[in-house]
């Protein structure tokens, strides 16, 4: 069971206030794991206004939430390599993930590098492009080589990157084919995927890629 803190909360005594909001919603006195949602509140993303004072803080809070019991793992969500070194200098206990958009066509390489070069995993969300790989002729392709669909293919590649996937399913067809993955991509077929362009329909951040 995962939840997240919103981007625009940062400073101690919200945190914990909305924290217990968020475990009284679930009716649940812990979560599994709990994410800073985003470095910055979603109308002020840009290079050149960080929070870094209060993300440390943030940060902070959630070691004390930690602490406690009540959330069994810590992690961060849109943390870029300034958020990330960031809130590393202050932390006891450090971030067990980042979730970052990625997907065939948009891995943000030197986000994901540095992240999982300070053995943090990195969960990919996003990770089917909301629907554009579907447009990607040499996707279906290497698809219709292995007998997989699109979706499959899209997942396994994020998996042999070392990069562990959040699909979304709204059936159950869906769910169990996104867990049935027990194919090999070749080199030659990971080449191919690396060199596709971005056809993923949302808008990235700035700080991000």
């Amino acid at each position: 069971m995962t939840t997240k803190l919103p981007a625009e909360i940062k400073n101690h005594d919200d945190i914990l206030k909305n924290f217990q909001e968020s475990l009284d919603n679930l009716q649940t006195d812990y979560v599994d794991l709990y994410l800073i949602h985003a470095p910055w509140p979603w109308n002020d993303i840009n290079l050149y206004h960080r929070y870094d004072g209060a993300n440390k803080e943030a940060w902070k809070t959630l070691e004390e939430i930690y602490k406690s019991g009540r959330a069994k793992a810590i992690g961060v969500s849109n943390f870029d390599v300034h958020d990330l070194k960031n809130i590393l200098q202050i932390a006891e206990i450090k971030p067990v993930v980042n979730q970052l958009e990625y997907y065939i066509g948009w891995t943000q390489p030197k986000n994901v590098s540095f992240t999982q070069a300070q053995d943090i995993l990195v969960e990919a969300y996003s990770p089917l492009a909301t629907g554009g790989l579907a447009e990607q002729k040499d996707i279906q392709t290497i698809a219709t080589k292995h007998e997989v669909s699109v979706p499959q293919v899209a997942l396994r590649y994020i998996l042999q990157k070392n990069i562990l996937p959040l699909p979304r399913a709204t059936k159950i067809e869906h769910a169990r084919s996104n867990s049935e993955l027990d194919f090999e991509l070749t080199d030659q077929e990971m080449d191919i995927l690396d060199k596709l362009p971005d056809t993923g329909q949302a808008r990235h951040n700035p700080t991000m890629g």
